[in-house]
């Protein structure tokens, strides 16, 4: 039978009844123990065994590397319940023995346009091929809640810096597939590796996530400085401050600089020129009203320059320049007709200005570093003609992500499974005018190393967001943290939309469980919002944490009074489509007449909740019956 679940969702439940399975093995040891052996029996020394193993596995923070840890103290404190009868069955009665079955709810889905599909995962749905599914909240082990990240207001963090730092050095050939990460730590000072770096700065997320994505800009390899001049009012004296980009407005340094004849002050070169002409014109005993109208007259003029005068003032000097923009990829005639004089003007940089020696200034090397990207990433459409060529290598790279990083048998993993979960889709695709190029639904975005498929992200393109569906990736470039590397991608994909879209902001990174370190790593994309279970409002994620930090359910909305509006139900006006004729509720049960019972009925309210009056409306809820009986589907 097909799991519609993600694979880390998989991965930790199997986890999770995994523990539970052991640990009630444990007890029946214990019990087995206590009733059969005289090796060892329930007493005073026992029983704060038992509260002391207890003790430990509370205080033990889950941080990831010490489960095993845990895992012993939750098996000998079950081993120690066992062996008297009482504590084993109140760890019975704790347990609820329905929490499999009563866990999700879902749906199958056959036609659904995007609109419909953006409204049911802002309550909490998300689809898995053509079946959506929902997490019961309040009685699920593992709640799991709808995480979104703000694109537009994405702030990259040092650890995301520091892995697109060495994906630029693994598409540069200065990395390698072997190399370790800790070769790459803060203390690394190779001269030739800061020259191919780049330097992120938020502020421009944008340019420097695309410079990463196609490496084939120049790196400057300088240290920004910014400086703030504040003028202290009481002694007429400038503070200076000077802090670089990356400490995010922290200064490094500051200090109050007096500026007198001994002492050259830290100034911008732009106020040092400004203040060297204020000199020059007092010498030539000019006033201060009258330094203030030339400066005022120079300023005027300079706005009135615009671009194109200052290009065409260059273009007609004596000797001309003339600029020509050839397309490299793919290699325009332009391009072809002069790549051999491009080449070696590169080689005299190189040899000349960076002292590169001249055998390693290849042509192969510099077709690579600056007119081949190695690193292509295709959007193709599922199903689109494109997608079917690629479609066998697809399923050979999940295949062989799933066995070696989830741990999946090859016999779970044939054809079907692969198009099952990650091909077929009930989104209708929709391409307005004033939509994205691609328009809306779903897509693979294939990740292609030197013609080698690598990667695959699943998303689809919605009208408020871009939503990852999954991602899977060749385990040989594990090195390369494929998976983060994607993330950054497609926040970068969706501030790139949202420039012709302008209502596609967000970008939704499936569910987020607490208690699962594999997605700890959705929390540290900032800023990011939680889906409240109850009222389907979005906050913050940092309160969020504190709250689920000590509840695995919160309602995360600390407004008492609030409601979910949308999900107060009229069942009247619920659409139902019946003998291919769309109907309301209303109207289907008086053609039904006694055939539909209080069971169905009761099913019809709670799938009116669960989607939204809105979606109730809209979407057409498939139902048949007979005179003889009552068929739900």
């Amino acid at each position: 039978m097909f799991d519609y679940r993600e694979p880390p969702v998989r991965q930790h439940l199997k986890n999770v009844y995994g523990c539970l399975s052991m640990s009630t093995l444990s007890a029946a040891a214990g019990v087995y123990v206590h009733m059969f052996t005289n090796l060892l029996r329930a007493n005073l020394l026992t029983t704060l065994g038992t509260l002391g193993l207890l003790f430990a596995l509370t205080v033990t923070p889950d941080n990831g590397k010490n489960q095993k840890l845990r895992l012993s103290y939750l098996l000998g404190f079950s081993f120690l319940s066992g062996l008297g009868l009482g504590p084993l069955l109140q760890l019975v009665i704790n347990i609820n023995p329905s929490i499999v079955v009563s866990a999700l709810l879902g749906m199958s889905t056959h036609i659904l346009n995007v609109q419909d599909y953006q409204a049911l995962m802002d309550r909490g749905w998300r689809r898995c091929g053509s079946y959506c599914y929902k997490s019961i909240m309040d009685q699920t082990c593992c709640p799991m809640y709808t995480i979104k990240c703000e694109a537009l207001n994405f702030k990259i963090s040092k650890s995301q810096k520091k892995m697109m730092k060495r994906m630029t050095k693994f598409l540069k050939n200065e990395l390698r597939k072997n190399d370790t990460m800790e070769a790459y730590d803060d203390d690394y000072r190779d001269t030739e590796a800061k020259k191919s770096m780049f330097d992120m700065n938020v502020k421009f997320i944008d340019d420097e996530i695309n410079a990463r994505l196609h490496p084939n800009a120049l790196d400057k390899g300088e240290k920004k400085c910014n400086l703030e001049i504040k003028q202290n009012n009481s002694e007429n004296v400038p503070i200076v401050s000077c802090h670089d980009d990356d400490s995010h407005g922290t200064p490094q340094s500051l200090q109050s600089v007096e500026m007198d004849t001994t002492r050259t002050p830290c100034m911008k070169a732009k106020f040092l020129r400004k203040q060297r002409k204020q000199n020059k014109l007092k010498e030539q005993g000019k006033s201060q009203e009258e330094i203030e109208a030339i400066f005022k007259e120079n300023k005027q003029e300079n706005q009135a320059k615009g671009l194109e005068e200052i290009f065409d003032k260059a273009c007609n000097a004596t000797n001309r320049l003339e600029l020509k923009l050839v397309r490299t990829s793919p290699m325009s005639s332009g391009y072809i007709n002069t790549s051999k004089q491009s080449y070696e003007v590169y080689k005299k940089y190189q040899t000349t200005i960076n002292g590169v020696l001249a055998e390693k200034v290849t042509e192969e090397r510099y077709t690579r570093f600056l007119v081949k990207s190695p690193l292509q990433m295709k959007l193709v459409r599922t199903m689109s003609d494109e997608f079917i060529k690629t479609l066998k290598v697809s399923a050979n790279l999940f295949k062989k992500y799933q066995m070696t990083i989830h741990g999946e048998s090859e016999e779970e993993l044939d054809d079907e499974s692969f198009s099952n979960f990650l091909v077929k889709s009930s989104l209708q695709p929709w391409t307005p005018d004033d939509g994205p190029p691609s328009g809306y639904g779903s897509f693979h975005e294939q990740y292609w190393l030197d013609n080698e498929l690598i990667a695959v992200g699943v998303i689809d393109i919605l009208p408020s967001c871009i939503s990852s569906v999954y991602f899977f990736y060749d385990p040989a470039y594990s090195h390369l943290s494929l998976g983060t590397f994607s993330s950054l991608r497609e926040i970068y994909l969706t501030r790139q939309l949202n420039k012709v879209a302008k209502d596609l902001k967000y970008y939704y990174m499936g569910f987020y469980i607490h208690s699962c370190p594999k997605m700890r790593y959705k929390a540290r994309m900032r800023p990011s919002k939680l889906l409240c279970p109850e009222t389907y409002s979005w906050f913050d994620i940092e309160p969020c944490l504190l709250k689920l930090d000590k509840e695995k359910y919160s309602r995360l909305n600390d407004d008492i009074d609030a409601i979910d509006e949308d999900g107060i139900v009229d069942i009247r006006k619920v659409l139902v489509l019946h003998r291919q004729i769309a109907m309301p509720y209303e109207i289907y049960k008086r053609k039904a007449h006694q055939t539909i019972t209080q069971e169905e009925e009761d099913e019809i309210k709670e799938y009116a909740s669960l989607v939204g009056m809105k979606c109730a409306q809209r979407l057409l809820l498939y139902r048949s019956w007979s005179l003889s009986n009552s068929q739900k589907n």
